[in-house]
């Protein structure tokens, strides 16, 4: 099977549910196309390599050249909202080379809208079916935290009554955008349970695929170390979204009450440099600081390194009610869960994370500081006496959520829609 994968980020930026599905691909046979938006970040270049052929459209000049400032994000999105001058471009730069061809369908990931129309002008091109991945969607966050340049417009009370203006008739036109090709989809896939839910209202043929883990990556490796670490990876976007209060409550009072000390026992941050303020802020306020080491992204192949030398693996969520995140179940939840190490979930989500936590045993989705300090000093206490805090779980259930059997149940899907099409090759 041949496929043309369209979609906003890729490998060896940003973008590990479509680098590792293509890893799989190709050990099944398939031979994958792959046009994405260009972005300056290596992290995930150790899942290069997996492709028949590549594109990167750049909207941006890069930093060397002046690139990345908020006006020049500002004129691209003006464009991409009035003319959809993303996807046109995206659509062209495929077109016009002969050599992509021949394709049996078309996907197209995306965590917003861009760029599934595209993908869909490129079906219809290659007159293929379309199938829509999407890892993410704007109705699962609770505040416009999805916008990663917030406030473009100033910080007085009318630039900001302007940017919220603003930021709601762009939100309502890229609903639209998407929603407008998914009901031409021939298959939607999605990341939860709530994910799936939602998208039938555009699409019946919605599929659920979660996000996952590589079994030849992330695995036990349990590494000694003198301190009790607690580790979290990945970036802070509001506290709306992930808000860690009840842990640095539980540490604070452990340590009020000398159950923990400095020497051996750390909340270990490995954020974004827009994250690490947000850190030091909540270490200040529970005066936490000789606590909390707090250190930038690290390359993803070091991610299971990291992982492996920690003690709990921290999670953070919040109450997916009507105000609340939806549907979250992050790619780094799963591969924690591969490690084999404690979980602990500051706080349950009242919904499929939280309950999937409690059915594997893994470790802890926390309602109250109670239960933090309780589970806090069972596993630190262990720890003293074992120097290990591994967690066996059940390995048959987590091999459900690997990347090579999630390659798998899309390639499903994609024979599904290629075989109701009468498109099969021969």
């Amino acid at each position: 099977m041949k496929v043309l994968l369209v979609c906003d980020q890729f490998p060896p930026g940003f973008g590990p549910r479509m680098g590792y599905l293509c890893k799989y691909l190709k050990r099944e046979g398939c031979s994958v196309d792959v046009v994405s938006e260009y972005y300056e970040d290596t992290r995930y270049q150790f899942l290069c390599g997996n492709t028949h052929a590549e594109k990167t459209v750049a909207f941006y000049r890069k930093a060397s050249e002046g690139g990345g400032s908020k006006g020049e994000w500002m004129k691209v999105m003006l464009a991409d909202f009035l003319w959809g001058y993303k996807d046109r471009r995206m659509y062209k730069a495929v077109v016009s080379d002969s050599a992509w061809n021949n394709y049996d369908l078309v996907l197209c990931s995306t965590f917003r809208t861009f760029p599934l129309p595209a993908a869909r002008r490129l079906a219809r091109h290659f007159g293929v079916p379309l199938v829509a991945d999407l890892r993410d969607i704007v109705e699962q966050y609770p505040d416009n935290s999805y916008i990663l340049h917030g406030n473009a417009f100033g910080s007085g009370c009318l630039f900001r009554w302007i940017s919220a203006l603003a930021e709601k008739v762009f939100t309502a036109r890229i609903q639209r955008q998407r929603n407008k090709v998914l009901r031409k989809a021939d298959a939607v896939v999605s990341v939860s349970p709530w994910h799936q839910e939602f998208l039938k209202k555009f699409n019946q043929r919605s599929f659920l695929i979660y996000n996952g883990y590589d079994p030849e990556v992330f695995f036990p490796a349990p590494v000694a170390d003198p301190v009790f670490r607690i580790t979290y990876t990945g970036r802070l976007i509001s506290a709306n979204m992930r808000n860690p209060d009840l842990l640095f409550e539980a540490v604070a009072r452990l340590r009020d009450a000398g159950k923990i000390h400095a020497e051996d026992f750390r909340l270990c941050w490995y954020v974004d440099k827009d994250s690490m303020p947000v850190v030091h802020a909540w270490a200040k306020e529970y005066a936490l600081e000789e606590l909390v080491e707090c250190q930038g992204f690290v390359p993803a192949s070091e991610v299971p390194a990291v992982l492996n030398r920690s003690s709990l693996l921290l999670q953070l969520a919040n109450v997916a009610d009507e105000k609340g995140p939806k549907g979250i179940m992050t790619t780094k939840f799963f591969e924690a869960l591969a490690i084999g190490k404690p979980l602990l979930l500051v706080r349950h989500d009242e919904s499929y994370l939280g309950a999937l936590v409690e059915e594997l045993g893994c470790g802890l989705a926390a309602r109250t500081v109670d239960e933090v300090l309780a589970f806090l000093e069972a596993e630190y206490g262990k720890w003293k006496q074992t120097g290990s805090t591994q967690r066996e779980v059940n390995r048959e259930i987590v091999g459900r959520f690997s990347r090579k059997e999630q390659a798998l149940s899309f390639l499903r899907i994609f024979e599904q829609v290629v075989e109701s099409r009468g498109m099969a090759r021969k």
